[in-house]
């Protein structure tokens, strides 16, 4: 049947094409709006007819206007499933929305990931709960700062498969065996091994708030070192991206730590009040934050020293 129905859509959305983009985008937003009011069973024909239609004109909407309808979209993904994979796989600013919805289901949020899609998988890689196979997915093709933010969310429920191909990928980075260490449920024989004798590490959560606490203080050298404690890189390179004012490193190591920005541009700020620069635009360092590729976090963080930390010897092959 559904093959069907967008046949007979064809010239519908033919119609649409040829709208203005402002036209289109006003089009677009009316339908959602109906959409969010009637909020149509998704087993129903009208479901059918106006996620087809709705999923067609948002490829070519303004950006504005995907905008827009993503937090509405986000109340009817079951209803709705064309249209939230269309705004699902859009660009973050679009999509980061519908990523988060409860109701994405794992058949969808699977489809979204692919190689080229790492913004969007540290996104759902921060959802409160994923799946064996959706966990096991991305730690198939998920680049390092992605793996990170999937291993520190404990609600990622990865396999056992997920876990070596992990290890197979990435088990020479120190941040992903420090964070592989901490994890509960990892297998054993991969606990024992990556498990490391340092000082304690700071992840989630406790990180964020004693890392806005020391902004607060002005205390940005301990923070550093808590940061790149967290990350498994030596925090002497941490103070010295401090000592050169290198901001873009400062938020490459707050990417690859989970550190929101929020948090960063707190950061920031205080980095800037200790050292006595301008503070002019210190409110458009959240804006810097979200806009780093993932290629780039990568190369600058590859770039410094890893952390000295001595991994705990198997005594039970002696």
């Amino acid at each position: 049947m559904t093959s069907n129905i967008a046949a007979a859509l064809e010239p519908i959305n033919a119609m649409i094409g040829e709208l203005a983009p402002k036209l289109r985008g006003a089009l677009v937003e009316e339908l959602v709006d109906e959409i969010v009011r009637e909020r149509p069973d998704a087993e129903s024909r009208k479901a059918l007819v106006l996620d087809l239609i709705v999923a067609q004109a948002l490829r070519e909407a303004p950006l504005s206007s995907r905008v827009r309808a993503s937090p509405k979209l986000a109340r009817c993904v079951a209803a709705l499933p064309e249209a939230s994979m269309a705004l699902a796989c859009d660009t973050v600013a679009v999509a980061e929305v519908i990523l988060m919805a409860p109701d994405m289901s794992d058949t969808l949020l699977v489809g979204v990931c692919t190689a080229e899609r790492q913004d969007h998988m540290r996104i759902i890689a921060k959802r409160q709960a994923l799946s064996g196979p959706l966990a096991d997915t991305i730690a198939r093709i998920g680049e390092s700062t992605t793996i990170a933010v999937l291993v520190r969310n404990q609600g990622a429920r990865l396999s056992a498969e997920g876990f070596g191909d992990i290890v197979a990928r990435l088990g020479s980075d120190p941040a992903i065996r420090s964070l592989l260490g901490q994890r509960t449920d990892c297998p054993a024989d991969i606990a024992k091994k990556f498990k490391i004798s340092q000082e304690e590490v700071l992840t989630g959560d406790a990180l964020i708030d004693t890392v806005s606490k020391l902004a607060e203080k002005r205390e940005i050298l301990s923070a550093i070192d808590l940061i790149m404690r967290s990350i498994g890189r030596d925090a002497e390179a941490g103070r010295k991206l401090i000592e050169r004012d290198d901001e873009k490193a400062l938020g490459a190591v707050c990417h690859v730590a989970g550190v929101d920005a929020h948090t960063y541009e707190a950061l920031v700020h205080g980095w800037r009040v200790a050292a006595g620069k301008p503070l002019t635009d210190v409110h458009k360092a959240p804006v810097r934050f979200r806009l780093m590729r993932p290629a780039e976090i990568d190369r600058i963080v590859s770039r410094l020293p890893m952390a000295r930390a001595r991994l705990v010897p198997d005594l039970t092959t002696a």
